[in-house]
């Protein structure tokens, strides 16, 4: 399966980039284009918020639970904020477990 990643803007006011990956999160190549997608959008936009929506991941490693991490790290040090939305029930799990349950967005569920 080939991993993709979409980017777009999300139409609020402020402003708020979505990211959303698709395909298990597990690969080295998955997790480096995860962590160079925040890298490219902090330097690019300079969001208030960014949403990454897990809708289209079954999946995620413990190197694509520290992308995400690093993402939020990264965003926080650019006064930004990490959502993560939509993510299945395993992957969820795996966030809990992980400590990142602050990430996830509960009024969004899947």
């Amino acid at each position: 399966m080939t991993y993709r990643i979409n980017t777009h803007r999300i139409p609020e006011p402020a402003m708020v980039i979505a990211i959303e990956p698709q395909g298990e999160i597990g690969s080295d190549e998955a997790v480096d284009l995860l962590e160079a997608r925040f890298r490219m959008v902090l330097a690019a936009t300079r969001p208030e918020r960014i949403v990454v929506d897990l809708q289209a991941v079954p999946s995620i490693s413990h190197a694509g639970l520290d992308a995400l991490r690093y993402g939020s790290d990264r965003a926080a040090a650019n006064d930004a904020s990490v959502v993560v939305v939509h993510p299945a029930p395993e992957v969820r799990e795996q966030l809990r477990r992980h400590g990142l349950t602050d990430l996830v967005d509960g009024s969004v569920q899947r």
